[in-house]
Protein backbone atom coordinates (compact mmCIF):
# COMPACT_ATOMS: atom_id res chain seq x y z
CA UNK A 1 0.00 0.00 0.00
CA UNK A 2 1.50 3.48 -0.97
CA UNK A 3 1.88 4.63 3.01
CA UNK A 4 4.60 5.33 5.21
CA UNK A 5 4.65 3.68 8.14
CA UNK A 6 4.57 6.32 11.06
CA UNK A 7 7.80 6.22 12.89
CA UNK A 8 7.24 6.87 16.56
CA UNK A 9 10.94 8.75 17.18
CA UNK A 10 12.42 11.94 18.56
CA UNK A 11 12.23 13.92 15.83
CA UNK A 12 11.01 17.35 17.43
CA UNK A 13 14.55 18.29 17.87
CA UNK A 14 15.94 17.73 14.30
CA UNK A 15 12.44 20.14 13.65
CA UNK A 16 13.23 22.87 15.69
CA UNK A 17 16.33 22.58 13.77
CA UNK A 18 15.31 22.46 10.57
CA UNK A 19 13.04 25.87 11.61
CA UNK A 20 9.58 23.77 10.52
CA UNK A 21 8.37 23.59 14.12
CA UNK A 22 6.30 27.12 15.63
CA UNK A 23 3.63 26.73 13.25
CA UNK A 24 0.72 27.24 15.13
CA UNK A 25 0.70 30.27 18.07
CA UNK A 26 -1.56 32.51 19.91
CA UNK A 27 0.15 35.05 17.33
CA UNK A 28 -1.33 33.45 14.33
CA UNK A 29 -4.48 32.55 15.91
CA UNK A 30 -5.11 36.69 16.23
CA UNK A 31 -3.55 36.86 12.42
CA UNK A 32 -6.30 34.13 11.46
CA UNK A 33 -3.24 32.28 9.92
CA UNK A 34 -3.55 28.51 9.38
CA UNK A 35 -0.36 26.49 8.91
CA UNK A 36 -1.35 23.13 6.87
CA UNK A 37 1.82 20.56 6.33
CA UNK A 38 1.70 17.81 3.49
CA UNK A 39 3.60 15.27 2.25
CA UNK A 40 3.08 16.27 -1.54
CA UNK A 41 5.36 18.05 -3.70
CA UNK A 42 5.52 19.68 -7.49
CA UNK A 43 2.28 19.31 -9.15
CA UNK A 44 0.59 17.73 -6.42
CA UNK A 45 1.88 20.51 -4.20
CA UNK A 46 0.46 22.99 -6.90
CA UNK A 47 -2.77 21.59 -6.79
CA UNK A 48 -3.42 21.83 -3.10
CA UNK A 49 -1.92 25.90 -3.24
CA UNK A 50 -4.98 26.93 -5.83
CA UNK A 51 -6.97 25.50 -3.27
CA UNK A 52 -5.87 26.72 -0.65
CA UNK A 53 -5.90 30.48 -2.81
CA UNK A 54 -9.52 29.47 -3.24
CA UNK A 55 -10.44 29.38 0.13
CA UNK A 56 -8.83 32.20 1.05
CA UNK A 57 -10.98 34.19 -1.43
CA UNK A 58 -13.97 33.36 -0.36
CA UNK A 59 -12.45 34.30 3.63
CA UNK A 60 -11.37 37.70 3.66
CA UNK A 61 -8.71 38.68 6.04
CA UNK A 62 -7.63 34.25 6.75
CA UNK A 63 -4.59 33.12 5.72
CA UNK A 64 -3.31 29.72 5.23
CA UNK A 65 0.46 28.25 5.13
CA UNK A 66 0.96 25.84 2.79
CA UNK A 67 3.83 23.77 3.79
CA UNK A 68 5.11 20.71 1.63
CA UNK A 69 6.76 17.36 1.30
CA UNK A 70 6.56 16.88 5.36
CA UNK A 71 6.28 13.35 5.82
CA UNK A 72 3.75 11.67 8.29
CA UNK A 73 6.11 11.18 10.75
CA UNK A 74 7.69 14.77 11.45
CA UNK A 75 3.84 16.14 11.64
CA UNK A 76 3.03 13.79 14.04
CA UNK A 77 6.02 14.50 16.29
CA UNK A 78 5.27 18.17 15.71
CA UNK A 79 1.85 17.93 16.65
CA UNK A 80 2.76 15.33 20.22
CA UNK A 81 5.59 18.11 21.00
CA UNK A 82 3.62 20.95 21.32
CA UNK A 83 4.98 22.61 18.09
CA UNK A 84 2.75 21.05 15.25
CA UNK A 85 0.50 22.48 11.96
CA UNK A 86 -2.89 23.21 12.42
CA UNK A 87 -3.60 20.74 10.00
CA UNK A 88 -1.40 17.82 8.34
CA UNK A 89 -2.41 14.99 6.01
CA UNK A 90 -1.74 10.96 6.78
CA UNK A 91 -1.37 9.19 3.47
CA UNK A 92 -2.81 6.09 4.35
CA UNK A 93 -6.52 5.23 6.56
CA UNK A 94 -4.14 2.86 8.53
CA UNK A 95 -2.86 5.92 10.19
CA UNK A 96 -5.95 7.29 11.71
CA UNK A 97 -5.90 5.07 14.31
CA UNK A 98 -2.51 6.53 15.83
CA UNK A 99 -3.51 9.88 15.17
CA UNK A 100 -6.96 9.37 17.00
CA UNK A 101 -5.49 7.23 19.44
CA UNK A 102 -2.49 9.72 20.83
CA UNK A 103 -4.94 12.79 20.75
CA UNK A 104 -2.35 14.32 18.06
CA UNK A 105 -5.81 15.49 15.48
CA UNK A 106 -9.14 16.41 17.61
CA UNK A 107 -12.39 14.96 17.61
CA UNK A 108 -14.52 16.56 15.00
CA UNK A 109 -17.78 15.00 15.78
CA UNK A 110 -19.16 18.96 17.08
CA UNK A 111 -17.63 20.61 14.11
CA UNK A 112 -18.79 17.96 11.50
CA UNK A 113 -22.81 18.19 13.44
CA UNK A 114 -22.49 21.38 13.37
CA UNK A 115 -22.97 21.96 16.81
CA UNK A 116 -19.90 23.74 16.94
CA UNK A 117 -19.71 27.13 14.92
CA UNK A 118 -22.51 26.15 12.91
CA UNK A 119 -21.00 24.92 9.69
CA UNK A 120 -22.28 21.32 9.63
CA UNK A 121 -20.81 18.83 6.82
CA UNK A 122 -23.59 16.13 5.63
CA UNK A 123 -20.91 12.98 5.36
CA UNK A 124 -23.12 10.85 3.87
CA UNK A 125 -24.18 13.28 1.14
CA UNK A 126 -20.66 14.18 0.09
CA UNK A 127 -18.32 11.37 0.54
CA UNK A 128 -18.49 7.69 -0.28
CA UNK A 129 -19.33 5.19 2.59
CA UNK A 130 -16.36 3.60 2.72
CA UNK A 131 -13.81 6.77 2.32
CA UNK A 132 -15.90 7.80 5.82
CA UNK A 133 -15.17 4.75 7.48
CA UNK A 134 -11.66 5.87 7.37
CA UNK A 135 -12.12 8.85 9.14
CA UNK A 136 -13.47 7.33 12.18
CA UNK A 137 -11.08 5.73 15.33
CA UNK A 138 -13.91 4.00 17.34
CA UNK A 139 -16.90 6.03 18.06
CA UNK A 140 -14.52 9.39 17.53
CA UNK A 141 -14.26 10.93 13.85
CA UNK A 142 -10.92 12.79 14.07
CA UNK A 143 -10.68 13.38 10.08
CA UNK A 144 -12.32 13.91 6.08
CA UNK A 145 -10.85 11.52 3.83
CA UNK A 146 -9.11 13.12 0.31
CA UNK A 147 -8.49 10.86 -2.11
CA UNK A 148 -9.30 6.90 -2.44
CA UNK A 149 -6.29 4.30 -2.25
CA UNK A 150 -8.45 0.97 -4.36
CA UNK A 151 -7.10 -2.70 -4.69
CA UNK A 152 -8.17 -5.08 -7.03
CA UNK A 153 -6.92 -8.02 -9.34
CA UNK A 154 -5.13 -7.36 -12.39
CA UNK A 155 -4.48 -10.04 -14.97
CA UNK A 156 -2.70 -10.81 -18.08
CA UNK A 157 -5.51 -10.63 -21.45
CA UNK A 158 -3.26 -12.57 -23.43
CA UNK A 159 -2.18 -15.23 -21.21
CA UNK A 160 -5.99 -15.98 -20.11
CA UNK A 161 -7.12 -16.16 -23.27
CA UNK A 162 -4.39 -18.53 -24.67
CA UNK A 163 -5.82 -20.80 -22.15
CA UNK A 164 -9.70 -20.37 -22.20
CA UNK A 165 -9.90 -18.92 -18.70
CA UNK A 166 -12.41 -16.70 -17.93
CA UNK A 167 -11.36 -13.95 -14.93
CA UNK A 168 -12.02 -16.04 -11.99
CA UNK A 169 -14.57 -14.86 -9.44
CA UNK A 170 -14.19 -16.94 -6.09
CA UNK A 171 -11.16 -18.44 -4.49
CA UNK A 172 -12.81 -21.90 -6.44
CA UNK A 173 -11.99 -20.91 -9.73
CA UNK A 174 -8.58 -18.83 -9.09
CA UNK A 175 -6.94 -22.32 -8.12
CA UNK A 176 -7.89 -23.92 -11.12
CA UNK A 177 -7.10 -20.65 -13.68
CA UNK A 178 -3.60 -20.94 -11.55
CA UNK A 179 -2.88 -24.39 -11.76
CA UNK A 180 -3.64 -24.02 -16.15
CA UNK A 181 -1.96 -20.98 -16.27
CA UNK A 182 1.50 -22.34 -14.18
CA UNK A 183 4.32 -23.79 -16.25
CA UNK A 184 7.36 -25.78 -15.32
CA UNK A 185 11.01 -25.53 -15.67
CA UNK A 186 12.13 -29.88 -17.05
CA UNK A 187 13.77 -29.74 -13.25
CA UNK A 188 10.71 -29.11 -11.77
CA UNK A 189 11.14 -24.84 -11.12
CA UNK A 190 7.93 -22.75 -12.00
CA UNK A 191 8.56 -21.31 -15.01
CA UNK A 192 5.48 -19.10 -15.37
CA UNK A 193 3.06 -18.76 -12.55
CA UNK A 194 -0.89 -18.06 -12.68
CA UNK A 195 -1.16 -16.41 -9.31
CA UNK A 196 0.76 -16.37 -5.61
CA UNK A 197 -0.85 -15.94 -2.83
CA UNK A 198 2.62 -15.23 -0.62
CA UNK A 199 3.04 -12.20 1.53
CA UNK A 200 5.84 -9.64 0.28
CA UNK A 201 5.47 -10.86 -3.23
CA UNK A 202 5.66 -8.04 -6.08
CA UNK A 203 6.74 -5.58 -3.39
CA UNK A 204 2.88 -6.01 -1.49
CA UNK A 205 2.65 -5.79 2.12
CA UNK A 206 -0.94 -5.92 1.64
CA UNK A 207 -1.23 -9.83 0.84
CA UNK A 208 -2.34 -10.81 4.51
CA UNK A 209 -5.33 -8.19 4.29
CA UNK A 210 -6.04 -9.47 0.53
CA UNK A 211 -6.39 -12.94 1.77
CA UNK A 212 -8.57 -11.56 4.67
CA UNK A 213 -10.66 -9.57 2.44
CA UNK A 214 -11.50 -12.58 0.70
CA UNK A 215 -12.90 -14.56 3.03
CA UNK A 216 -15.04 -11.92 4.47
CA UNK A 217 -12.67 -11.92 8.20
CA UNK A 218 -13.82 -9.37 10.52
CA UNK A 219 -10.63 -7.79 12.17
CA UNK A 220 -12.36 -6.35 15.58
CA UNK A 221 -15.40 -6.88 17.21
CA UNK A 222 -17.75 -4.41 18.77
CA UNK A 223 -16.27 -3.85 21.77
CA UNK A 224 -12.85 -3.30 19.56
CA UNK A 225 -11.19 -6.86 20.24
CA UNK A 226 -9.12 -8.27 17.83
CA UNK A 227 -11.05 -11.17 15.89
CA UNK A 228 -8.61 -13.03 14.70
CA UNK A 229 -9.11 -16.09 17.05
CA UNK A 230 -12.85 -15.21 17.17
CA UNK A 231 -13.73 -15.69 13.29
CA UNK A 232 -13.43 -18.68 11.84
CA UNK A 233 -12.85 -17.08 8.32
CA UNK A 234 -9.37 -16.39 9.10
CA UNK A 235 -8.44 -20.07 10.15
CA UNK A 236 -10.28 -20.65 6.79
CA UNK A 237 -8.35 -18.11 4.93
CA UNK A 238 -4.96 -19.30 5.64
CA UNK A 239 -6.17 -23.38 5.06
CA UNK A 240 -6.86 -21.95 1.44
CA UNK A 241 -3.52 -20.28 1.14
CA UNK A 242 -2.10 -23.46 1.72
CA UNK A 243 -4.19 -25.79 -0.19
CA UNK A 244 -3.16 -23.08 -3.34
CA UNK A 245 0.13 -23.80 -2.82
CA UNK A 246 0.05 -26.82 -2.25
CA UNK A 247 -2.40 -27.79 -5.53
CA UNK A 248 -0.78 -25.38 -8.06
CA UNK A 249 2.99 -25.32 -7.33
CA UNK A 250 3.73 -28.57 -4.94
CA UNK A 251 2.40 -31.79 -6.84
CA UNK A 252 0.23 -32.51 -3.66
CA UNK A 253 3.51 -30.88 -1.47
CA UNK A 254 3.06 -27.90 0.78
CA UNK A 255 6.65 -28.00 1.27
CA UNK A 256 7.75 -28.58 -2.19
CA UNK A 257 5.37 -26.13 -3.70
CA UNK A 258 6.69 -23.47 -0.50
CA UNK A 259 10.45 -23.93 -1.50
CA UNK A 260 9.23 -23.53 -5.45
CA UNK A 261 7.53 -20.53 -5.02
CA UNK A 262 10.68 -18.84 -3.25
CA UNK A 263 13.12 -20.08 -5.83
CA UNK A 264 10.97 -18.28 -8.13
CA UNK A 265 10.72 -14.65 -6.56
CA UNK A 266 14.66 -14.81 -6.28
CA UNK A 267 14.34 -15.23 -9.93
CA UNK A 268 12.46 -11.68 -9.73
CA UNK A 269 13.29 -8.91 -11.84
CA UNK A 270 13.47 -5.22 -10.61
CA UNK A 271 9.87 -4.37 -9.26
CA UNK A 272 9.71 -0.90 -10.41
CA UNK A 273 10.05 -0.97 -13.77
CA UNK A 274 9.98 -2.84 -17.20
CA UNK A 275 11.53 -6.20 -15.81
CA UNK A 276 8.18 -6.20 -13.25
CA UNK A 277 6.90 -9.94 -13.32
CA UNK A 278 3.47 -9.25 -14.20
CA UNK A 279 5.01 -7.08 -17.20
CA UNK A 280 7.23 -9.74 -18.56
CA UNK A 281 4.45 -12.27 -18.02
CA UNK A 282 5.90 -14.13 -15.57
CA UNK A 283 2.69 -14.47 -13.86
CA UNK A 284 -0.09 -13.48 -14.87
CA UNK A 285 -2.67 -12.47 -12.38
CA UNK A 286 -2.04 -10.39 -9.38
CA UNK A 287 -3.59 -8.05 -6.46
CA UNK A 288 -2.73 -4.36 -6.31
CA UNK A 289 -3.82 -1.08 -6.07
CA UNK A 290 -4.89 0.83 -8.04
CA UNK A 291 -1.95 3.55 -9.17
CA UNK A 292 0.17 0.11 -10.40
CA UNK A 293 -1.98 0.91 -13.55
CA UNK A 294 0.22 3.44 -14.37
CA UNK A 295 3.33 1.40 -14.48
CA UNK A 296 1.31 -1.23 -17.08
CA UNK A 297 0.51 1.70 -19.18
CA UNK A 298 3.91 3.48 -18.84
CA UNK A 299 6.88 1.38 -16.81
CA UNK A 300 8.95 4.87 -17.21
CA UNK A 301 6.88 8.02 -16.83
CA UNK A 302 4.02 6.47 -14.90
CA UNK A 303 1.73 7.97 -17.14
CA UNK A 304 -1.96 6.52 -16.71
CA UNK A 305 -4.27 8.56 -19.35
CA UNK A 306 -3.82 7.73 -22.36
CA UNK A 307 -3.11 4.19 -21.75
CA UNK A 308 -3.14 3.74 -25.83
CA UNK A 309 0.45 1.31 -25.76
CA UNK A 310 0.35 -0.52 -21.95
CA UNK A 311 3.36 -2.63 -21.50
CA UNK A 312 1.64 -5.54 -20.69
CA UNK A 313 -1.97 -6.41 -22.41
CA UNK A 314 -4.07 -5.91 -18.69
CA UNK A 315 -7.60 -5.94 -17.54
CA UNK A 316 -8.65 -5.64 -14.21
CA UNK A 317 -11.49 -7.01 -11.85
CA UNK A 318 -12.55 -7.35 -7.91
CA UNK A 319 -10.38 -9.68 -6.02
CA UNK A 320 -11.90 -12.86 -6.34
CA UNK A 321 -13.63 -14.40 -3.13
CA UNK A 322 -14.89 -17.40 -1.30
CA UNK A 323 -17.47 -19.56 -3.19
CA UNK A 324 -20.36 -18.86 -0.40
CA UNK A 325 -19.69 -14.89 -0.86
CA UNK A 326 -19.89 -14.28 -4.15
CA UNK A 327 -22.99 -12.87 -4.15
CA UNK A 328 -22.50 -10.41 -0.90
CA UNK A 329 -18.84 -9.35 -1.26
CA UNK A 330 -17.64 -10.03 -5.11
CA UNK A 331 -16.75 -6.91 -6.47
CA UNK A 332 -15.94 -5.24 -2.88
CA UNK A 333 -12.54 -4.99 -1.97
CA UNK A 334 -9.79 -3.47 0.63
CA UNK A 335 -9.91 0.52 0.27
CA UNK A 336 -7.96 3.13 2.10
CA UNK A 337 -8.24 7.16 1.86
CA UNK A 338 -5.56 9.92 2.36
CA UNK A 339 -7.03 11.72 5.57
CA UNK A 340 -6.10 15.06 7.08
CA UNK A 341 -7.30 16.35 10.89
CA UNK A 342 -7.21 19.12 12.29
CA UNK A 343 -3.92 19.28 15.38
CA UNK A 344 -4.81 19.35 19.18
CA UNK A 345 -2.55 22.41 19.19
CA UNK A 346 -4.01 25.12 17.47
CA UNK A 347 -5.87 27.79 18.72
CA UNK A 348 -7.90 28.75 16.22
CA UNK A 349 -10.18 25.93 15.70
CA UNK A 350 -12.94 27.94 13.88
CA UNK A 351 -10.38 28.41 10.56
CA UNK A 352 -9.01 25.51 10.87
CA UNK A 353 -12.57 23.34 10.57
CA UNK A 354 -12.96 26.41 7.37
CA UNK A 355 -10.07 24.92 5.80
CA UNK A 356 -10.39 21.69 6.49
CA UNK A 357 -13.73 21.40 5.16
CA UNK A 358 -12.59 23.79 2.35
CA UNK A 359 -10.05 21.59 0.90
CA UNK A 360 -12.21 18.45 1.62
CA UNK A 361 -15.26 19.63 -0.48
CA UNK A 362 -13.08 21.03 -3.25
CA UNK A 363 -14.45 19.43 -6.36
CA UNK A 364 -11.43 21.12 -8.45
CA UNK A 365 -9.38 20.07 -6.26
CA UNK A 366 -10.78 16.31 -6.24
CA UNK A 367 -11.04 16.25 -10.21
CA UNK A 368 -7.58 17.67 -10.86
CA UNK A 369 -5.58 15.43 -8.40
CA UNK A 370 -7.80 12.34 -9.88
CA UNK A 371 -6.58 13.36 -13.48
CA UNK A 372 -3.10 13.72 -12.38
CA UNK A 373 -2.72 10.41 -10.12
CA UNK A 374 -5.57 8.12 -11.02
CA UNK A 375 -6.52 7.91 -7.28
CA UNK A 376 -10.29 8.06 -6.95
CA UNK A 377 -11.92 10.61 -5.10
CA UNK A 378 -13.67 9.98 -2.34
CA UNK A 379 -15.79 13.01 -3.10
CA UNK A 380 -19.14 12.04 -4.33
CA UNK A 381 -19.27 15.30 -6.84
CA UNK A 382 -16.00 14.60 -8.02
CA UNK A 383 -17.01 10.86 -9.53
CA UNK A 384 -18.59 10.88 -12.40
CA UNK A 385 -17.55 12.20 -16.02
CA UNK A 386 -20.49 14.23 -16.47
CA UNK A 387 -20.49 17.81 -16.42
CA UNK A 388 -17.13 17.52 -14.98
CA UNK A 389 -13.44 17.38 -16.98
CA UNK A 390 -12.80 13.97 -14.99
CA UNK A 391 -11.11 11.61 -17.56
CA UNK A 392 -9.76 8.13 -17.22
CA UNK A 393 -8.71 4.92 -19.15
CA UNK A 394 -12.26 2.36 -19.42
CA UNK A 395 -10.58 -0.45 -17.53
CA UNK A 396 -10.29 1.87 -14.59
CA UNK A 397 -13.77 1.85 -14.08
CA UNK A 398 -13.14 -1.23 -12.42
CA UNK A 399 -11.50 0.81 -9.39
CA UNK A 400 -14.18 3.08 -9.02
CA UNK A 401 -17.19 0.21 -8.80
CA UNK A 402 -15.28 -1.03 -6.34
CA UNK A 403 -15.35 1.85 -4.03
CA UNK A 404 -18.68 1.86 -4.67
CA UNK A 405 -19.01 -1.42 -3.20
CA UNK A 406 -21.17 -1.43 0.57
CA UNK A 407 -18.52 -3.68 1.28
CA UNK A 408 -15.68 -2.53 0.49
CA UNK A 409 -13.23 -0.46 2.70
CA UNK A 410 -10.61 -0.82 5.79
CA UNK A 411 -10.70 -2.81 8.57
CA UNK A 412 -11.99 -0.90 11.47
CA UNK A 413 -9.08 1.61 12.75
CA UNK A 414 -8.60 1.66 16.59
CA UNK A 415 -5.06 2.82 18.47
CA UNK A 416 -2.20 -0.31 17.21
CA UNK A 417 0.42 2.45 17.19
CA UNK A 418 2.72 1.39 13.67
CA UNK A 419 -0.18 -0.87 12.33
CA UNK A 420 1.08 -3.49 14.61
CA UNK A 421 -1.93 -5.87 13.68
CA UNK A 422 -1.16 -5.42 10.07
CA UNK A 423 2.39 -6.12 10.88
CA UNK A 424 1.53 -9.09 13.31
CA UNK A 425 -0.51 -10.59 10.59
CA UNK A 426 1.49 -10.30 7.48
CA UNK A 427 4.41 -11.94 9.41
CA UNK A 428 2.18 -14.58 10.58
CA UNK A 429 1.46 -15.13 6.80
CA UNK A 430 5.23 -15.36 5.88
CA UNK A 431 5.51 -18.03 9.27
CA UNK A 432 2.88 -20.07 7.65
CA UNK A 433 3.58 -19.83 3.89
CA UNK A 434 7.55 -20.72 5.06
CA UNK A 435 5.98 -23.66 6.59
CA UNK A 436 7.02 -22.85 10.22
CA UNK A 437 3.92 -23.60 11.90
CA UNK A 438 1.83 -26.16 12.98
CA UNK A 439 -1.90 -25.63 13.28
CA UNK A 440 -2.86 -21.87 12.64
CA UNK A 441 -5.41 -21.78 14.96
CA UNK A 442 -2.67 -21.27 17.96
CA UNK A 443 -0.74 -18.65 16.18
CA UNK A 444 -3.88 -16.43 15.38
CA UNK A 445 -4.95 -16.58 19.23
CA UNK A 446 -1.48 -15.37 19.95
CA UNK A 447 -1.95 -12.61 17.65
CA UNK A 448 -5.58 -11.28 18.81
CA UNK A 449 -3.82 -11.36 22.39
CA UNK A 450 -1.01 -9.33 21.77
CA UNK A 451 -3.67 -6.45 19.28
CA UNK A 452 -5.40 -6.97 22.25
CA UNK A 453 -2.29 -5.86 24.69
CA UNK A 454 -1.65 -3.22 22.79
CA UNK A 455 -4.94 -1.86 22.12
CA UNK A 456 -5.69 -2.17 26.25
CA UNK A 457 -1.91 0.04 26.55
CA UNK A 458 -2.41 2.97 24.49
CA UNK A 459 -5.96 3.60 25.13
Amino acid sequence: MRKNRLIATAVASALLASGLIGATSAAQAAERKIVVWVPFGGGNLAMWQASVDRIEAKNPGLTVELVGEIDMAKSLAAINAGNGPDISVANGAGNVGWFCGTGAWQNINDLVSGKKYNMPLNMAKTFTPGSIRTTLSGNVRCALPFSSEIFGFYYNKDLLKAKGIAVPKTTTQLIAASKKLTTFEANGDIKTAGYIPWASFMDNDMASLFLGHMFGARWFNAKGQSSFAADPAWAKAFAWQREFIRTVYGNGSFSAGSRKIQKFIAGSGDFWGGNNDFIKGRVAMLAHADWMSMMWCDPEGWNLNPCTTPAVNFGTAPLPVAPNLLKTHYGSGVMGNNTFGISRGTTNLKDAWIVLKGIATDKTLALAWANANGDPSSLLAARTKTGTNLSYPSFYQTFYDISNHKLSGYHPLLNTSEHLEETGLQQLMAAWQANTVGDIRNPLRDLAKRVNQIIARNK
